[in-house]
């Protein structure tokens, strides 16, 4: 990597690295993608820290290792600025504004009137909106992904494993790196495996970060341990995680909350629509519903300290991270099952707004036999198991096409879908 710049000071670099990423994570909103390209535009052409584009060109490695997008980056800026100091000061930057505004809204969540027609409304709209732009991030990324057979055949294996045979998500993330490096050692090779360059232990300098690891696990052991396996496999963004935050928090089953399947959709429509990394926000939420404001803590700190340790690691030896068979083989197979699970987390969704029924293959099935646009009658609505919700249909195409043209950022479109939802619910009584 380039020589870090030299300025007055290095307390000054870390102060001013703090302050940039604090302002950018407490104004942008859209999660790690959004704040890449802000945090490009504040060291790159601003401050001239890093070649302007540099962020951007290295998508691929933020994407590739486990962890959050927006931490990830942070952590590349933050050593190559200022070395471990800067990506202790980067990561606590971008997460600080997440921790604080989540804290409050969680704190003043139980206070919103839920049973008022209005905020009913504007909840369907941000639902419906959700649903649309985890879609459309979908449609974005296939074209990335889906380049082959394999792709299409692992794609549809782990919907099926997903939404019929209800395993759990975070297993087809480990299924799908087992299989991919399976593949790629398979593949044969022209010569012999190059020679690893000579240099530092990657691990020098990182024992604060493992004290620091070792206390928030001896504090909360259950909550500290969930939220580092949702940062182990967390790739190409916080909407992999839905399906899996499902499956821990939701239902009467669920090992650590059982919160109500509607409840879960408007936890994370909060989530979206508040500054910062998404995955984040969630955290922070779940962590403070599972134990206070100490447990958002330890959430928070289980979720970032992956990326923390896997982004040193790969950056102090990129060259040989790049090349290595394993990782190859690994970001081949958790690919297409993190596509897999966006659509999945779309479901999740649309079932609060879009359908009104089981969200399954069964039920997917019945739809394409015939679909029955949810209706009030004297009777009710007519017995089958999915219902189609004209109005929150509207919103979640309006949603996936904006996103996927890139003609709304993420906050205006939130916005827009819940001010529609709240105004339109109360003058139209039989909107669903």
């Amino acid at each position: 990597m380039a020589a870090a710049p030299a300025p007055a000071s290095r307390r000054r670099t870390l102060l001013r690295l703090f302050f940039e990423y604090v302002k950018i994570s407490l104004c942008v909103v859209g999660g790690g993608y959004a704040i890449i390209v802000a945090a490009d535009e504040a060291f790159g052409k601003r401050l001239k820290w890093l070649r302007e584009g540099e962020l951007l060109d290295h998508l691929p490695v933020f994407q590739m290792i486990p962890g959050l997008i927006a931490g990830n980056s942070a952590a590349y800026v933050g050593l190559k600025v200022a070395g471990l100091a800067g990506v202790a000061t980067a990561m606590t930057a971008v997460a600080l504004p997440s921790f604080a505004v989540i804290l409050a809204v969680a704190r003043g969540y139980e206070w919103l009137p839920m049973d008022d027609v209005w905020v009913q409304g504007a909840f369907l709209g941000l639902r419906s909106a959700l649903a649309g732009i985890v879609l459309g991030t979908a449609f974005k990324t296939w074209p990335r992904v889906m380049r082959g057979a394999y792709e299409y055949l692992a794609l549809a294996v782990c919907l099926v494993l997903v939404l019929w045979f209800r395993v759990n998500a975070a297993w087809t993330l480990v299924g799908g790196m087992v299989c991919g490096i399976a593949l790629e050692l398979a593949r044969p090779r022209a010569g012999g495996a190059a020679a690893a360059p000579a240099g530092e232990s990657p691990w020098r300098g990182l024992w604060p970060g493992v004290l620091f690891g070792a206390a928030c696990a001896a504090a909360a052991p259950a909550i500290f341990a969930t939220f580092a396996k949702f940062g182990l496999l967390c790739f190409g963004g916080g909407n992999v995680l839905v399906p899996v935050y499902f499956d821990e928090f939701v239902g009467p089953e669920a090992p650590l909350l059982q919160l109500p399947a509607e409840d879960f959709n408007n936890l994370l429509a909060v989530t979206q629509m508040t500054p910062g990394p998404i995955s984040v926000n969630a955290a922070t939420f779940f962590g403070y519903r599972l134990a206070g404001a100490g447990g958002s803590f330890v959430a928070t700190a289980g979720l970032l300290l992956p990326s923390f340790f896997l982004m040193v690691l790969a950056l102090r030896s990129l060259d040989k991270w790049r090349a290595n068979p394993l990782v190859k083989g690994l970001l081949r197979g958790v690919a297409p099952a993190t596509v897999a699970l966006m659509l999945v987390a779309t479901l999740i969704f649309a079932k609060m707004s879009v359908f009104d029924g089981e969200v399954a293959l069964r039920s997917l099935w019945n739809f394409l036999r015939g679909i029955q646009v949810f209706a009030e009658s004297p009777a009710g609505p007519v017995d089958l198991n999915l219902h189609v919700r004209p109005f929150g249909l509207l919103l979640a195409g309006f949603s996936t096409w904006a996103l996927w043209r890139g003609r709304l950022r993420i906050m205006p479109l939130i916005l827009l879908c819940a001010s529609l939802g709240a105004l339109l619910r109360p003058l139209w009584f039989r909107l669903p």
